[in-house]
Order: C-alpha cells, then sequence, then structure tokens
C-alpha cells in the first residue's frame, strides 16, 4: 500500500466511530441512576437556601464554613438543579452526560491545538481517536452516575479549554486573537478552581505542555498571562482557607504506606481497573476481584503498549518526560490521601497520555485495535461495577432507592431513629435521604449503630434489611 492510499484509509476513523458509540451505549444506563449519598446532601441544602430567597453570590461567599468550596460545581450547581430541574435524578444525570461529553470535546479540543503546535500530520483524526478514548475511559464511572460527582466534568472542560488557549496563543505569536487567548486564561482558571481544589495544580501543567511544544521559551505576553494564573490560584487559596472548614479525616494529606496504596491505585486508574476491583482483590473476593483486575487491565496495557511501541520515535525524549511529568503532577494531591481514591481522580492525570497514545496510532488501520482493545477493557469494568450488589458503589445506590420507596409507603413519625449495622452500606441514604424522601426535618432523624430501648426504631441491618422495632414497654 502506497503512502497516499494508507493516509487515505478509513479505518481511523472507523475507530473513532466505533469508540463514540461504545461508550454512548456504555454510559446510557447511567442516565437511571437513582440519587444517593452526598447527592441528597447538596439537594437538600439546595432547595433551603432556595426557598429562602439567598442570592447567587451567597454560595461564593458563605456565612458558614463547608467542608469544600465549590461553589459553582456544588452549591450553585445544586441550586440549579433544585430551582430549574425539579430535583430529578434522570435530569440530573442527563447534565451530567451532558457535562461529560463537553469534557470529552474540551479534550479533543486541546488534542488538536496540541498537534496543529508540534506540526503532527493528521491533527483532526488525532483529536478525533483523543476524544473517544478519553469519552471511553472508565475513569469516568462515577461522575456519570452520582449527581455529586459532577464537578469532575466540570474540571475537565475549563482545564482543556485552558490548555487549547495556552497552546493556541504559543503556536502563533502574531495571531490577532492572541492577547484574546492570553487573557482567557485566568478566567478558565478561576472556572476550574470554582469547581475543583485539584485545578491549582494547573500552572505546572501549563509549564509542562510549554516544554511539550517546545515552541521557545514564553515571551513576555505569555509570561504576563502565566503569573495572572499564578495570582489567581493564590487568591483562590487566601479565600480557600477563610471560607472552609475541613475534618474530614479521609483528605488529610500523609507520607506513609497510604503513598505506595495511592500510586498502585493511579496505576490501577490508567489501565482500567474500577475500584470495585481493587477493594475486591484487597478485602473481598481475592480470586474474582483478581481476575476483574486481569480482564480489565490486560487490553488495556496491550492498547499502551501498541501505543508506545508505534511512537517511541514519534515522540523526543523530552516529550516522553512531560507526559510523565504531566501525569504526575496533575495527580500529586491524591498520592497523599490517606483513605480515599477513585478513578475520577486521574481524569486530568490522563489527558496528555490520552493525546500522545491518539497520536501514536490515530494515522493507520492501528487504531482500530487498539480501539477493541479499550471498549472491551472498559465494558468489562463498567458492567462487572453495575452488577456488582454491596459494597459496589451503584449496587448500593439502587438498594437505597428501593428501600426509599418502600419507607415511603410506611407511616413515618418524627423523631425518627434508625439503628445502622454497616455505615459503609448506609451512606447510600444517609440522614439527609431520609430527611429529602421522608419529608422529615434532619434534626429529627437520629442514627446510631444501635437503637434507644424506649423508641421506636428503623433497624437496617448488615444485609440492608430493614424493620421496625417497636419501643420497649
Amino acid at each position: 500500500m502506497n503512502h497516499s492510499a494508507r493516509n487515505a484509509s478509513p479505518l481511523p476513523w472507523i475507530a473513532v466511530a466505533l469508540l463514540a458509540a461504545s461508550a454512548l451505549l456504555m454510559w446510557w444506563p447511567a442516565l437511571q441512576t437513582p440519587f444517593w449519598g452526598d447527592d441528597y446532601v447538596f439537594l437538600h441544602a439546595a432547595h433551603a437556601t432556595n426557598a429562602a430567597g439567598a442570592p447567587w453570590w451567597s454560595d461564593f461567599w458563605p456565612s458558614s464554613p463547608p467542608r469544600f468550596w465549590r461553589p459553582l460545581s456544588q452549591e450553585g450547581y445544586w441550586r440549579w438543579v433544585d430551582a430549574a430541574l425539579g430535583g430529578s435524578a434522570h435530569a440530573a444525570h442527563i447534565a451530567s452526560l451532558v457535562l461529560h461529553v463537553l469534557g470529552t470535546l474540551g479534550v479533543a479540543l486541546f488534542a488538536f491545538r496540541l498537534a496543529r503546535a508540534c506540526r503532527w500530520s493528521h491533527a483532526g483524526r488525532i483529536a478525533a481517536f483523543a476524544g473517544a478514548v478519553y469519552g471511553a475511559l472508565t475513569l469516568h464511572l462515577l461522575p456519570v452516575h452520582w449527581a455529586a460527582a459532577a464537578n469532575n466534568a466540570m474540571l475537565t472542560l475549563f482545564t482543556t479549554l485552558l490548555l487549547a488557549a495556552w497552546v493556541s496563543a504559543r503556536d502563533d505569536a502574531t495571531h490577532r486573537l492572541r492577547p484574546l487567548l492570553l487573557a482567557s486564561l485566568p478566567v478558565w482558571l478561576a472556572l476550574a478552581l470554582l469547581s475543583k481544589e485539584s485545578a491549582a495544580l494547573t500552572p505546572a501543567l501549563m509549564l509542562v505542555v510549554a516544554a511539550f511544544v517546545v515552541v521557545r521559551r514564553l515571551d513576555r505576553g505569555e509570561l504576563v498571562a502565566w503569573l495572572a494564573c499564578v495570582a489567581v490560584v493564590a487568591i483562590w487559596l487566601s479565600l480557600r482557607s477563610r471560607f472552609t472548614a475541613n475534618t474530614d479525616a479521609s483528605y488529610d494529606l500523609s507520607l506513609g504506606s497510604n503513598v505506595l496504596r495511592n500510586a498502585a491505585s493511579f496505576v490501577a486508574w490508567l489501565l482500567n481497573v474500577p475500584r470495585e476491583a481493587m477493594r475486591m482483590a484487597v478485602a473481598g473476593e481475592r480470586m474474582q476481584g483478581l481476575a476483574w483486575i486481569a480482564a480489565t487491565a490486560l487490553p488495556m496495557l496491550a492498547a499502551w503498549a501498541i501505543a508506545g511501541w508505534r511512537g517511541r520515535t514519534l515522540l523526543t525524549p523530552l516529550q516522553w518526560w512531560c507526559v510523565a511529568a504531566f501525569a504526575g503532577l496533575a495527580y500529586a494531591p491524591y498520592f497523599l490521601f490517606a483513605w480515599n481514591s477513585y478513578e475520577y481522580y486521574a481524569a486530568i492525570a490522563v489527558i496528555l497520555p490520552v493525546i500522545v497514545l491518539a497520536r501514536c496510532v490515530a494515522a493507520d488501520g492501528v487504531a482500530l485495535v487498539v480501539a477493541v482493545l479499550i471498549a472491551v477493557s472498559s465494558w468489562i469494568a463498567v458492567e462487572g461495577t453495575r452488577r456488582l450488589d454491596h459494597p459496589g458503589l451503584i449496587g448500593r445506590a439502587h438498594w437505597a432507592e428501593a428501600t426509599l420507596q418502600a419507607l415511603e409507603r410506611q407511616p413515618v413519625a418524627a423523631p425518627l431513629h434508625v439503628g445502622v449495622a454497616d455505615e459503609q452500606r448506609f451512606y447510600a441514604i444517609g440522614q439527609m435521604g431520609l430527611a429529602w424522601r421522608l419529608g422529615l426535618p434532619p434534626e429529627q432523624i437520629r442514627v446510631a449503630r444501635e437503637c434507644p430501648s424506649s423508641d421506636t426504631c428503623l433497624v437496617i441491618d448488615a444485609y440492608g434489611r430493614w424493620r421496625w422495632r417497636n419501643a420497649a414497654r
């Protein structure tokens, strides 16, 4: 096959279509996910704030310190879900899926601008394939199944728009839109910071991307724009320290065995391994967990290996180091987390590696092989997670919905005492879930390990079965 015929091959575009269709079918069932966990916390707070007629800016300047200061993606977003979407879980998950698509398009835009800046051929194919791969990765399992995680898609969208503007401004120093592109950088960064804290690392990622492109040193305009971004981060850090009161030990930063555990988790996220498979292998049915890990990781590892082998001469050594630096810096805070680790923490870290993967395979038919491998890996991970009951997160969400629907048909009086044998399972309902669905004031719901002896109590055992225990006479 001659060079021109090879360039005309439709196989890369078939690969893009395959991945896009696979991702759409894979995430479509998420629209039927009920609210669960923190969803009820945010929904209850948003409804109370809207009912009180509080101005929109009050979310950005809170009078009482929240655990996280994310006024755009949490407080403000949930007020919109309550007011505009009527507190509908189905509508909220449609919004989550739309945000995921927008974030995926942001990755494609950044990939296109990066390909143009690096003078790569097939920039359109690279952009389309990078976006399709990113959209199909199981890093997005929770953000599309858990309305409270919509902040992650917002972070991806604003970060990729910033990086695309940054690369575009560096690509052509004489372009008439360049001042506008540079001026937009602090704006995109502010929006990202108001969505999620990890955006504070974006100025460092901007320098890594600048080194990857290797156009030239920063000129005066770029340096001013970059320093403006650093100033935005400094202002945000000052405001965050004033507004937040984070007392959750799960988010403490420490140096110890947690670093190795989180590093292993990071490798797992890059290989499409779902969190539930990791938990099963460590604390559950070990052999089944290891088999699940292998079934998801091996196809993804093969995809990365094919891209790495084909691309060993397509990138310079400096660019390969930049890929590693980008991934490591973007995930840096999560290496230190004391406990919590979720796939979507790697959503920013994986962006440049995915674009490089697309660069290495998007020129010809091998893209179809890589697309099939990624699709198989993702489907095994997602469907396995969906079918997993407790302690699976999505399984708990559906258990919570079934339990709440049954309780809604019962006469429930306040105060409501609840005895919970498994707090991890009960998290899917929580005090706020009971308050929202049963129409009770939160302060009238008292949750404890054991029921008090003097009052009627709702007992939820370790298997999720519930019953009423009458007061002692």
